[in-house]
């Protein structure tokens, strides 16, 4: 067997998995676009932070490895099993294992090797787009440019050669050592369908629901550790799958049995078609479900993430420079002098921050505290902050007082009754809520909120912080930023325990977004590529085998057009399977996670709109190989009926 025959047969399989072809080029692509951008010294090089991006996309470029070799092996063997007779007949001709095996592998290296080639170009292409996202996010400019670099070049090659290494080692053994008989009896081996509808089937279904609805329950119960949370998201993904290995029996033994349901229209055909697919494909199913719910959940808290660290930046920015101290006569000498020597300073103001010891509005606005008490402002001090911070004019009315805080605190706010205040005999209502940015976190302002009161009532509170605010002439450059905050924090006895810094707030809170949302739509892509091209390729590998069903439709009266209509509901169906639990169980799972880790901060308007913008982007994605192979397959089908 010659080049040419190893050439002619890599052509064939690439156009007949046009699809896997594909999705292995968007992910090597994918791969090589991340890692010029861990590897760009002009994108690390936005922030002091950024290299921690580096780790983290190497880390999870093990978890793509794994999958995409994982989809690579399943398609090898997935091929192997749609040309069994083809190699069967070279083995009756006396053709040896060895030379089979060899052939073979040859062609699906030949295969990768073209999608790699094909993944630098690509790659590179999608490199400037991601590096246009990240220095918009960073607020500066870019210019698109050729961009090279041998060790984006070489690890991506060596995820290449992981990738397919372990693959053609496994398929190229086993054709080593196959028979015959195997091989041709190969693909009706996979085509038996053993319904086994058993009473054991179906109480594994419902077991398998049982252990999932516990791991439901503890999950969205009072988490009191770790080890519960992952013991719990164990107990889902196990019911999950085996909810899925088991569905055939309960569809078989429910839609199949009543015959008034199943002879209507086109059901029997229909049903009968998908229950014996997902006999032969039911661990498949499963594992493509776990897929398909851990992109959902990761595309989700992706876009929350973005939204939670954008609401903490807000949060905590203000004054280009503000920085407090525990003793009421503080010094910021030191401070100013480097602030005035680097950058003039236009405009301070050094004032105090009072302490009430009533705690109750913490607990109402959902807000952990490690202040024992609600920090106050005075009213004209506040005046003079809030205008040089550019906001419109507020005026206080009468024993009422100002609320500041997040948008998620006057979410709260307006959702719910706010405690009066007390200070000595007099009792203050909330007059309303205000979320512009103000250095509300970090202590400065207090850990999330404060109040302002007018000033006769808050010079009867103690002093609990003396604040210094301030302004320059030039915005704080990151590092020096960083520097300043080492100036202030070096030495313990001064009292200084609060220090922020606009240029050190935005990039840190931006490369935390650019981490943490990048890395998860990342891997959510990757995950959502791989479970549909499986769906894909299952449903197009069977178009040729289903040809005669739809021609017997056809013999008995059935038009084109009413075949196509029937052809897109199979693929609805089919498509619909996988996902029909995945979409909910993920979003029960942010739900989940949001109550954990980000509620403080996301309010409910925007985690739904996150949701939807996330399954939004999914399904997008989906969509796409959902298209692809209705079209496909309406294709094939049509063939045999012209």
């Amino acid at each position: 067997m010659g080049d040419n025959i190893i050439w002619k047969n890599a052509k064939h399989s690439a156009k007949d998995y046009m699809i896997y072809m594909l999705t292995i080029l968007l992910a090597l692509s994918l791969v090589y676009a991340f890692n010029l951008v861990v590897f760009s010294k002009e994108i690390m090089g936005l922030s002091s932070q950024m290299s921690a991006m580096t780790w983290i996309i190497i880390g999870i470029s093990f978890i793509v490895v794994w999958v995409i070799g994982w989809l690579i092996h399943y398609m090898s063997k997935f091929m192997i099993e749609k040309r069994s007779k083809e190699f069967g007949t070279y083995m009756l001709l006396g053709v040896p294992n060895k030379t089979i095996a060899s052939v073979y592998i040859k062609e699906n290296l030949l295969m990768g090797g073209i999608s790699f080639i094909g993944s630098l170009i690509v790659g590179s292409c999608l490199y400037q787009i991601l590096s246009l996202i990240i220095v918009n996010l960073f607020q500066t400019t870019y210019q698109i440019h050729m961009y090279f670099s041998l060790p984006a070049l070489g690890l991506t090659l060596l995820y290449t050669v992981l990738m397919y290494g372990n693959s053609m080692f496994r398929m190229r053994r086993y054709l080593k050592r196959v028979e015959i008989q195997e091989l041709l009896y190969a693909e009706k081996q996979s085509e038996k369908v053993a319904p086994s509808f058993g009473k054991k089937k179906v109480i594994g279904f419902f077991g398998y629901l049982v252990i999932g609805g516990i791991g439901c329950s503890v999950f969205m119960g009072p988490i009191t550790s770790f080890f519960v949370i992952f013991m719990a998201l164990a107990a889902i993904l196990v019911g999950l799958y085996g909810v899925y290995t088991t569905v055939t029996t309960f569809l078989a033994r429910t839609l199949l049995t009543g015959d008034r349901f199943k002879y209507e229209k086109d059901r029997l055909f229909l049903l009968r078609g998908l229950t014996s697919k997902l006999s032969t494909i039911g661990k498949t199913m499963g594992t493509l479900a776990l897929m398909l719910t851990l992109t959902l959940t990761a595309t989700q808290l992706g876009v929350l993430f973005e939204r939670y660290f954008t609401a903490q930046s807000i949060e905590s920015l203000g004054f280009e420079v503000a920085v407090s101290g525990t003793n009421q006569d503080q010094d910021f000498q030191e401070i100013e002098q480097f602030l005035e020597e680097h950058y003039k300073i236009s405009w301070k103001k050094q004032y105090p921050l009072y302490l009430i010891e009533d705690s109750e509005l913490y607990g109402i606005l959902g807000r952990d505290s490690y202040i024992i008490g609600t920090p106050v402002l005075g009213w004209s001090d506040f005046q003079e902050l809030w205008a040089e911070l550019g906001y419109q004019p507020l005026e206080l009315k009468e024993d009422q007082y100002i609320l500041l805080g997040t948008e998620k605190t006057k979410d709260i706010a307006e959702g719910t009754s706010v405690p009066d205040v007390s200070i000595g005999d007099k009792r203050l209502s909330m007059q309303e809520c205000v979320s512009e940015s103000f250095n509300l976190s970090s202590g400065f302002h207090g850990t999330g909120f404060a109040i302002v009161v007018p000033d006769s009532l808050a010079e009867e509170l103690p002093v609990y912080h003396t604040c210094l605010a301030l302004q320059t002439v030039e915005p704080v450059d990151e590092k020096e930023a960083g520097e300043l905050g080492e100036l202030a924090y070096g030495d313990e006895n001064n009292g200084i325990d609060s220090f922020s810094a606009n240029a050190f707030t935005k990039a840190s809170k931006t490369s935390i977004v650019v981490i943490f949302a990048f890395s998860l739509f990342y891997i959510g892509l990757i995950f959502a590529c791989t479970a549909a091209t499986i769906l894909a390729i299952q449903q197009l590998s069977d178009a040729v085998k289903y040809q005669y069903r739809y021609k017997i439709l056809s013999q008995l009266g059935m038009n084109e057009r009413k075949i196509a209509r029937l052809i897109l509901k199979q693929m609805v169906i089919y498509f619909l399977v996988p996902i029909c639990i995945p979409i909910p169980l993920s979003i029960f799972l942010s739900i989940g996670l949001n109550n954990l880790i980000l509620v403080s901060l996301v309010t409910s308007k925007v985690f739904f709109t996150s949701i939807v913008l996330s399954i939004g982007l999914f399904l997008f994605i989906y969509l796409l190989y959902f298209a692809a192979t209705y079209l496909g397959y309406k294709k094939k089908v049509m063939e045999i009926l012209e």
